[in-house]
């Protein structure tokens, strides 16, 4: 049992240096107070219902007149407007994602991130050269007002809310930018190169101001678009990922592949490979503007504990929310098809047109999962740390669990070590049994928060009857941990040979049996 401990404890010494960094960009999973849209509108009037059903629903207006009709739809369609508030500002497009804004926060610090906009420059990729020239190919569509009109919106947002502003001096247009909550920042080469700087330059900004100590750049993955990822990839939590998958008769196959392959050769924030999913997007009927136009259904806005995915009226639209429920176990996937006079599009959809609002205050837990692969020991050790950015203090931390067949869930207390540092473990589990878990925490004002923040973690222990060692073999050495067990009048499954729910010398001659036999 010493060598348990000693595995045990170097395990978790190997944990805390994957430490929450003092200041970092908020990802898009963390608690939300709730979204920020545009009105005239780009969703449909369903997604306005689900977006303020729950959490507050932040509306960008221009003046009164825009408010008094925005209050009148809403109102006809039964949204609950004790959640609806109107921010005055001036308003070019309805796409929040892009020009709203990101969010610092540090047990000291929260700030509102103001970066430069200027529309949608396309670029070409897939090592295809169109001969094309950059150009704002929205603008197009909107000849008589400019994109500077949205440059105002992050701050008359900040300034409503008495919360604070943090210049940004680059542009950072939010489609293209994915974050895992901790230093570490994902977005295609277009941004770098709409900046007109070089890429060691770019790095060392977001550095500077964004504590992104860690900035991965991807080969734009498109023939010729915006080149966004969140139309190519979705971040779920700090290690799981949602990627585009294409039809092989597709021109950009083996470039969306590329960038695929390209997140298997990267290591998450607690260092291992990221869990990814890939999810089939068939060929749409797209926009004048897009080439190879495919569904965007990794264009998706998660907000606590629903995920809303955009729905085309095509047959793959319920395989895309089952990937999602792969993904996100216990999560509330909703699908939603556009409005009429809006459409979803392949550059476009549900995630480019709403902009998650998050909380201030929230308290923040961060866990490396428990994976089957990595499993070696049993009991299981099971660490965190949680920062409570209130500054009321944490009061407890819990770790609830149940085998999958089960009703209820158990749950077992997490012990404060050190700083923001609590552990435990969980009890001898049964080996070829799925666990689901979760951790929770309250602080003392009774605010509570989970991780996952909806759902559960999953993991199998796998293992043999009578491995007593989990060395993938029967020997004299489970032999003597079941003769131990026995005497210490312990219950362990995987010493029930017998499965007669008890331990005894009848385990032990079968034990015996099986190894000599």
């Amino acid at each position: 049992m010493k060598i348990i401990h000693k595995i045990i404890l170097l395990f978790y010494i190997s944990l805390l240096a994957s430490n929450i960094p003092n200041q970092r960009i908020v990802a898009e999973w963390e608690p939300a107070l709730g979204t920020m849209i545009r009105w005239p509108l780009g969703i449909p009037s369903t997604l306005v219902v689900e977006l303020a059903s729950d959490d507050l629903l932040y509306v960008l207006v221009e003046n009164p007149q825009q408010q008094s009709a925005a209050i009148s739809n809403f109102e006809n369609w039964d949204v609950n407007m004790t959640n609806v508030s109107f921010i005055y500002t001036s308003t070019y497009s309805h796409w929040t994602r892009d020009h709203g804004p990101q969010f610092l926060i540090g047990q000291d610090t929260w700030k509102v991130i103001n970066q430069q906009f200027d529309g949608y420059p396309e670029e070409s990729g897939c090592e295809i050269n169109l001969n094309s020239t950059d150009y704002d190919v929205r603008n197009k569509k909107y000849q008589s007002r400019g994109w500077e009109e949205d440059d105002d919106t992050n701050i008359d947002f900040a300034n409503q809310l008495d919360w604070d502003i943090l210049n940004l001096p680059l542009y950072f247009t939010g489609g293209n930018f994915m974050t895992d909550g901790y230093g570490m920042g994902f977005s295609t080469e277009l941004m770098v190169n709409e900046n007109n700087v070089s890429e060691f330059q770019f790095k060392a900004l977001i550095e500077e101001y964004l504590n992104l100590e860690t900035f991965h750049i991807f080969d734009n993955p498109n023939v010729l678009s915006i080149q966004h990822i969140d139309c190519m990839a979705k971040l779920v939590d700090s290690e799981t990922v949602i990627i585009k998958q294409v039809s092989e008769l597709s021109p950009e196959y083996d470039c969306i592949e590329n960038f695929a392959n390209a997140f298997y050769e990267l290591n998450t924030f607690y260092g291992r490979p990221f869990e990814i999913h890939r999810i089939f997007c068939p060929t749409i009927n797209g926009a004048w503007w897009e080439i190879n136009p495919v569904a965007a259904y990794t264009n998706s806005l998660i907000l606590n504990e629903k995920v809303l995915v955009p729905q085309y009226g095509i047959f793959h639209d319920q395989a895309a929310l089952e990937i999602y429920k792969n993904a996100m176990p216990g999560y509330n996937v909703i699908g939603f098809e556009a409005a009429i006079n809006e459409p979803w599009y392949g550059e476009d959809a549900l995630h480019c047109r709403t902009m998650g609002i998050f909380d201030p205050n929230m308290i923040h837990i961060s866990h490396k999962s428990i994976r089957t692969s990595e499993i070696n020991i049993n009991p299981i050790f099971i660490d965190a740390e949680i920062i409570d950015y209130s500054g009321n203090g944490i009061e407890s931390a819990v770790v609830h669990w149940k085998y999958d067949d089960d009703e209820n869930f158990s749950e077992f207390p997490l012990t404060l070590t050190e700083n923001n540092y609590y552990n435990g473990e969980f009890p001898f589990l049964d080996i070829n049994r799925q666990v689901s878990y979760y951790l929770e925490s309250k602080n003392y004002e009774n605010t509570t928060i989970r991780n996952p923040i909806s759902g559960w973690h999953t993991f199998i222990i796998d293992g043999i009857i009578g491995d007593l060692n989990n060395d993938y073999a029967l020997n004299i050495q489970d032999v003597i941990i079941l003769i131990n067990l026995i005497l210490s009048n312990e219950y362990y499954q995987q010493g029930d040979l017998n499965l007669d729910e008890q331990l005894n010398i009848l385990d032990i001659i079968q034990l015996v049996n099986q190894i000599i036999g």
